[in-house]
């Protein structure tokens, strides 16, 4: 059977690869102290589980993909809130099935796989989705290599680059590194972008997650031109729930409606009710990103007291750490032998861009992540 090239050019998914480890130190009877994929095990809040019990119908019809009013005027209130910005809920608001597949279809909206301007950029390491959805698309997958600070500034790429460029994906608070662009480095971007006349997307599903100051959001500095992305997973712990935003540009959102309508590409209203009783509160997300405070100040305190380097880790889910000997996965291998489980650098870049470090998501509830620095501690008092 002949299948999509493509399709078989790409590695297996990293959730794929962390999976099968995990599940091989299962197998053996082994303690697994998981900090690999970025799923928080903290319960969601009751109110929001009340909420979509108390609008399952009897007859559940199809989702329209603009979706009910409510959850589109809770996601403006709560941009009006969080971020200052003034959004319309009929043309700038369109919820998603997670942001996942927003990012992934996001190429379809903006990409002629038969044109020779078809490139899509995005930050290396990255959400691996970034890679795969430019590939798919028939895009040309044009990385762009992070390191020092992980910042990425797109000002800097050739211009020949730039003028083969359709879509350009920035990403903060960034995963894996937990990098912040500053509104400065997002004006930058985006004067780059209306220069070339390239869409920018910026994935800010990790705006909410933040530990000294609130990350700006692309929205508070331009609208033309712009789409950011926004998901409860982290803030609300809504992970299984599939729910997120994409908010900006009218005429964009317009656009990504139509493309959206042809695959049917809606959340269900009862999901929606969730999100929309989710946007609405902002206590229970501000008690969840204190508690992911808690953990991050744990294992940062061990590991730089072991003497490894934890970089950037400003915001975010994650605890970006460089490999004492320069290699993330021979590291990743080292911590697994203690029964933690990690992400090596590599599994998020298609250059070597981030190999030389190890992620850890801030998944294990505190006495978890106490645990799992007595488990590691060996490791460190051994060298």
């Amino acid at each position: 059977m002949r299948l999509n090239p493509n399709l078989l050019t790409l590695p297996t998914y990293p959730t794929i690869a962390i999976d099968r480890k995990r599940d091989d130190l299962l197998s053996a009877g082994r303690t697994v102290y998981d900090f690999g994929t970025g799923d928080p095990i903290e319960p969601t809040p009751d109110f929001i589980r009340a909420t979509l019990r108390a609008n399952i119908p009897d007859n559940c019809r199809y989702p329209t993909v603009r979706g009910e009013p409510g959850i589109r005027r809770a996601f403006a209130d709560y941009a009006h809130r969080r971020l200052g910005v003034a959004l319309d809920p009929e043309t700038q608001v369109l919820p998603t099935s997670g942001s996942k597949e927003a990012v992934f279809h996001m190429p379809l909206l903006c990409v002629d796989p038969r044109a020779p301007d078809r490139g899509v950029v995005y930050p290396d390491p990255g959400y691996s989705v970034y890679h795969r959805g430019a590939v798919l698309a028939g895009g040309q997958p044009c990385p762009q290599p992070l390191s020092g600070d992980y910042i990425q500034r797109v000002w800097e790429l050739p211009r020949d680059v730039l003028r083969q460029t359709r879509l350009v994906w920035i990403n903060s608070p960034h995963n894996p590194s937990g990098a912040v662009m500053s509104r400065s480095d997002l004006l930058r971007t985006w004067e780059v972008c209306r220069e070339h006349d390239i869409l920018l997307v910026s994935d800010e599903c990790y705006l909410d997650v933040w530990f000294d100051e609130p990350p700006p959001s692309i929205l508070q500095v331009a609208s033309e031109g712009v789409l950011a992305l926004f998901s409860l997973s982290k803030r609300s712990g809504m992970t299984g729930y599939r729910s997120g935003i994409v908010a900006g540009d009218p005429k964009v959102i317009t656009a990504l409606r139509t493309l959206r309508t042809n695959p049917g590409l809606a959340p269900q209203d009862f999901v929606n009710a969730a999100a929309a009783a989710a946007w609405s509160d902002d206590d229970h997300a501000t008690a969840r990103r204190l508690l992911f405070g808690e953990k991050r100040r744990l294992l940062i305190d061990f590991l730089e007291g072991v003497g490894l380097e934890v970089t950037a880790s400003t915001a975010s889910f994650y605890v970006w750490v460089k490999a004492p000997d320069g290699d993330g996965d021979a590291f990743a291998a080292r911590l697994l032998q203690a029964g933690v489980l990690t992400n090596p650098g590599s599994f998020f870049a298609v250059t070597p861009a981030g190999r030389d470090h190890v992620r850890f998501a801030l998944v294990p509830d505190l006495e978890g992540c106490k645990a799992a620095i007595e488990a590691m501690r060996p490791l460190f008092d051994a060298a």
